[in-house]
């Protein structure tokens, strides 16, 4: 459980520091112009939502991690995907999701 505090704790040190957007419209616009390190994605989001992100992530060759409850990690409750535009947010995100064990895709 400790892991998933260091998750969430960096995910919303990136929020706080501007290095994280989040909603659909300005997620997809990352994504797709090259602007986003990494994609994050709630675990509770639409099969929809699921397949079209993770296209575009393997299309722009950006990781996609699916975290529990994002909106309220990054402090805003009900947003189901958001990016991160920093590399050093990146891997500190990356290696706390890979120590909190969930499986990186």
């Amino acid at each position: 459980m400790a892991d998933d505090k260091r998750l969430r704790g960096a995910l919303g040190l990136a929020m706080k520091a501007g290095k994280c957007s989040a909603g659909d419209f300005a997620c997809e616009k990352l994504v797709k112009g090259g602007g986003a390190r990494l994609a994050l994605l709630d675990a509770g989001a639409s099969d929809n939502t699921k397949d079209r992100y993770r296209g575009m992530c393997v299309r722009g060759g950006i990781p996609l991690l699916e975290v529990e409850d994002l909106g309220n990690a990054i402090g805003k409750p009900g947003r189901m995907i958001a990016v991160v535009t920093d590399e050093g947010f990146k891997k500190l995100i990356l290696s706390a999701h890979r120590e909190n064990d969930t499986g990186v895709e």
